[in-house]
């Protein structure tokens, strides 16, 4: 009898392990499901983002009345879910809230909603105006951007491969202060993040597009409240592993998209020649 339970016992932790790994592989195709779609999106916006002059790297004019954007709306999500957006909030807001109730995760949530959205918002009406009077072209700020996405891009792909470990701070009480630092600034709000709603904001060439970049960054912010709210049954419906190997990938694209962000800051400077020109 005994041996038929140990059998027994090993058929069922059998079937669990495979139930596990096709319930890790269905995550995973599902995860590339969703990088896909960005992936598609941003390669071919960004390989055009700066195909002109300063203005027209994102606008260019088709008609004296119309003017065509290269980076629709959709593409501008894209941009700002990269940016922006909820994927990189889950991990540390799970961490930074761990072992407390589900009312001061809410109160934390909407907080740190309000102050990145005000922040983003400030950015996005002021930044246009700070770049006149600072005489800063679109190019420079496109270069600066390039280069922080890039560095901070790369220094998380390599975290992962650093056998030292994380210093993770000092181990403080949880308190709604947080949500200033580190959720809002530097988690949600970039630097990089900014500069890009500086320069669509910049180069929209009249009051609709402004709306429209402006709703989207809403859209995006709203997704990031709704990210930190179910922050912990969202990862525990999709696991730690998927995160890691969906960060692995946004990682990735993060460093080309600063590289290419980079080359096409330089072509506008003059520095180097685009192969078309």
């Amino acid at each position: 009898m005994k041996t038929v339970k140990i059998l027994l016992r090993a058929v069922v932790n059998y079937q669990r392990q495979q139930l596990n790994t096709r319930h890790a592989k269905f995550i995973f195709f599902l995860a590339i499901a969703f990088v896909a779609p960005l992936l598609s999106l941003m390669l071919p916006a960004v390989a055009q983002t700066t195909s002109g002059n300063q203005t027209q790297s994102i606008a260019t004019a088709s008609g004296s009345d119309h003017t065509k954007y290269i980076l629709g709306l959709p593409e501008v999500f894209t941009f700002f879910m990269l940016m922006l957006g909820p994927i990189k909030i889950l991990v540390p807001f799970v961490k930074m809230t761990k072992g407390t109730d589900a009312g001061f995760r809410h109160k934390l949530a909407f907080r740190a909603a309000l102050i990145s959205t005000i922040c983003t918002l400030a950015a996005a009406f002021m930044g246009k105006h700070i770049l006149k009077s600072w005489h800063i072209s679109i190019a420079a700020l496109m270069l600066t951007t390039g280069i922080i996405l890039f560095l901070v891009a790369l220094q998380t792909i390599m975290q992962m491969y650093s056998n030292a470990p994380r210093d993770e701070g000092a181990s403080s009480a949880p308190s709604l202060a947080m949500a200033v630092f580190p959720i809002s600034t530097p988690t949600i709000v970039t630097p990089y993040g900014i500069a890009i709603l500086i320069i669509l904001m910049a180069a929209a060439q009249d009051t609709a597009r402004q709306i429209g970049v402006i709703g989207v960054l809403l859209a995006i912010m709203f997704l990031n409240l709704l990210t930190m709210l179910f922050a912990h049954k969202i990862l525990k419906v999709i696991g730690i592993i998927t995160l890691i190997m969906l960060g692995t990938v946004i990682g990735v694209l993060q460093v080309a998209l600063g590289v290419e962000i980079i080359l096409r800051a330089l072509t506008l400077l003059g520095v180097i020649v685009s192969q078309g020109g």
